[in-house]
């Protein structure tokens, strides 16, 4: 570059000073805390190119974040620590970026939101406690079992299958099945909300990643008495097409088909840092006893709302199997609730793909999936 050209290019710079220091402060984040003894709410503005991920660690109590690109986090503000649900926020490098540990009073459920931020980049919503979400679903069934004996509603656990970093199966035209899942997931939460036997809730309502284990937490937490996975499929071959249901096998898979797609869901948690013991174990007699548990009971019921779905399924799409598969998706392991993974079609296939697209085909899923939920509990009815 001419001096000329250097010259000229700092005069400009000199009448934006800002410019001039936002290569030092680009990677720097800034987080706010409020809360109280139950809950707390922990929001980080981070910088463009920054990302984060987390996970719990017991006895003691702590939440742990990891964040990429990012060379300092300094308080938004005065922090009082000590007192509340939060204890202590303490910090240090890890890796390229910076390690948040956040030292909490006792355990407490995790919902991460995220939304775009100031200069690009994005900010990350923590709350810690009771989940919105959850706890609208808790207090409704808390409030139809304290009546005088009937029926009361139902609580049903909606899971968007994928999410944030994690974008499921991708088309021929690079659309990601994450937001098909969402898409239906939603307009199936929006009709059983206006159901008053039913009090519907999604493990997430936006792009987030969530991993497979919380979400199973979720739905336990919220005292779900079903749980339903949405998904799109896909296959190796672009000649496949139509709807499948899938829940969890009692001895391996049903197909080596059913195997492989068990082994491309579970692979989500790929994007995550932790397990948790509450859901996985590594000793073989915990795992023997969970499945044990599903057997009983569950995987009957299962295997009878998957017929059900299918049936209703096939009043609206194509079905690529008509019967119910068998696998072991870890999203599923649920041991009391009866569920489910629904994939709606094919993402692999151009004409399924397509119509996965579409608000009419995505409605017209959420109808057939609603129905089938009034089938099963016109069969099975709870009882406060």
């Amino acid at each position: 570059m001419k001096r000329r050209e250097v010259l000229g290019a700092l005069a400009v710079l000199s009448l934006f000073p800002s410019a001039l220091v936002m290569a030092d402060d680009v990677r720097s984040s800034r987080y706010r805390l409020k809360g109280d003894d139950q809950s707390a709410l922990l929001t980080l503005e981070l910088p463009p190119g920054s990302d984060y991920s987390y996970f719990n660690l017991s006895s003691p109590a702590r939440l742990v974040i990891d964040l990429t690109r990012v060379s300092q986090v300094a308080a938004n503000g005065s922090i009082a620590g000590g007192t509340g649900l939060v204890r202590n926020i303490r910090q240090g490098a890890h890796g390229s970026g910076r390690r948040v540990v956040v030292d909490l009073a006792h355990e407490a459920q995790v919902q991460v939101t995220a939304q775009p931020g100031a200069r690009g980049g994005q900010q990350v919503s923590i709350h810690l406690g009771a989940d919105p979400l959850m706890a609208a679903a808790t207090t409704r069934h808390s409030e139809a079992a304290s009546g005088e004996g009937g029926r009361r509603p139902a609580i049903i656990a909606i899971d968007a299958g994928h999410g944030g970093k994690d974008p499921g199966c991708i088309s021929q035209s690079d659309d990601y099945e994450k937001y098909v899942a969402l898409g239906i997931a939603g307009r199936l939460h929006k009709r059983l909300t206006s159901d008053p036997d039913f009090t519907p809730m999604l493990t997430r309502d936006t792009d987030i990643f969530i991993p497979l284990h919380q979400r199973v937490l979720l739905a336990r937490d919220a005292k779900a008495d079903m749980f339903m996975s949405i998904h799109a499929d896909a296959a190796m071959t672009t000649k496949a097409s139509g709807a499948s249901v899938y829940i969890l096998s009692e001895h391996g898979s049903s197909s080596a088909e059913s195997r492989w797609m068990a082994e491309s869901e579970n692979s989500a948690d790929r994007y995550a840092s932790t397990r948790d013991s509450r859901i996985y174990s590594d000793n073989p007699d915990v795992q023997s006893t969970l499945l044990e548990l599903s057997m009983r009971g569950t995987m009957q019921a299962s295997r009878s709302l998957g017929q059900t779905t299918l049936n209703n399924l096939g009043e609206v799409t194509n079905l690529h199997q008509h019967q119910v598969n068998s696998a072991a998706f870890a999203v599923l392991k649920s041991p009391e609730t009866p569920s489910m993974l629904v994939e709606n079609g094919f993402m692999s296939n151009r004409q399924d793909a397509r119509r996965l697209l579409t608000d009419s085909h995505q409605q017209a899923l959420a109808e057939a999936l609603h129905q089938s939920v009034r089938d099963y509990f016109r069969d099975n009815p709870l009882y406060a």
